[in-house]
């Protein structure tokens, strides 16, 4: 094994799956898949730059309107009153006062392309799923407004990758309960115990695959300064979606039970996006952003806040 490559198994007591009886792996979407709160920070650095240079806005000015707007966007990323272009576009209006707010829209549009632009998941993790799903049943289980994450999902064409995607705005019930991961694994065709789920958060992912008796949990963690212990300890602890196959192992050959489960009749993604236009419907937390956070007097009554998962 490469010295570089850090795949912890943990030593408790519970007692896992033999990986060669996993037959579908779910994924969490933000900072498991997709580095959302990286990527958030890089967009808000490059529209403040880029909106100084073009609208001569000091930098300073444009510096504190970019991170003003990415502060109140991940405490309300959602008003069930608005569409999603509608809120954000008040939240730039907010966000560069009086003098500039006339610029909120192209300013809006600016943000949208950055942030996707920088969402983009490297070709290596679509390699990875692409090569994953030849031999196991993938989903995308993901907490979040239902609005906010089927646009991610859709502007980063993830849907292609999936047999099933979850949205807890969708549903009446998140990750860690355990209804969301029995949703998948009915839809699949599958038994929980032969499910492997990749997350980032133990209070969500790693203790919601407890509750539904998922076969391994493996913990894929920021790298956050103060980080605490995880409680509980996941089966297995990696640093990067590709140390996926020191725990995996070798490709399987001839391995028809994917096509067999496959056969079943399809039932299709476990939950339906909303249409193009609709107004925040959810109240659902979201994978997104820290949940700690108090809100702020701005954001209007109604808004949905957003927690990552």
């Amino acid at each position: 094994m490469d010295t570089e490559t850090i795949v912890i198994p943990s030593n408790h007591d519970r007692e896992r799956t033999p990986i060669a009886r996993i037959s579908a792996i779910l994924f969490d979407l933000d900072n498991t898949l997709i580095s959302t709160r990286k990527s958030d920070v890089i967009t808000t650095q490059k529209v403040a730059e880029k909106i100084s240079r073009e609208y001569e806005i000091p930098l300073p000015v444009a510096k504190q309107a970019s991170e003003t707007f990415l502060r109140r966007f991940r405490r309300c990323v959602e008003n069930p009153m608005m569409t999603l272009e509608e809120w954000r576009i008040l939240l730039w209006v907010n966000a560069l006062g009086e003098e500039y707010d006339d610029l909120a829209e192209d300013i809006y549009v600016i943000w949208k392309r950055y942030r996707y632009r920088n969402l983009t998941p490297p070709e290596s993790t679509l390699k990875i799923l692409r090569s994953l799903r030849k031999q196991y049943q993938l989903a995308l289980v993901t907490n979040g407004p239902s609005n906010s994450q089927w646009e991610k999902i859709k502007e980063l064409g993830l849907e292609d990758y999936f047999d099933a995607i979850v949205v807890s705005g969708d549903l009446q019930y998140e990750k860690p309960e355990p209804e969301i991961f029995h949703r998948v694994c009915d839809n699949l065709g599958v038994r929980s115990f032969e499910c492997l789920i990749v997350g980032d958060r133990i209070e969500t992912d790693i203790k919601g695959g407890y509750a539904a008796e998922l076969g391994i949990t493996v913990w894929l963690p920021l790298d956050e300064p103060g980080q605490l212990p995880p409680d509980p300890l996941p089966d297995y602890t990696i640093r990067d979606i590709s140390e996926l196959q020191y725990i995996l192992g070798r490709p399987r050959k001839n391995d028809s039970s994917k096509s067999k489960r496959l056969s079943k009749p399809n039932k299709g993604r476990t939950s339906t996006p909303p249409g193009p236009n609709a107004p925040g419907t959810s109240a659902s937390v979201s994978d997104e952003t820290s949940s700690e956070a108090a809100p702020e007097s701005f954001p209007a009554s109604g808004a949905v806040s957003e927690t990552e998962d």
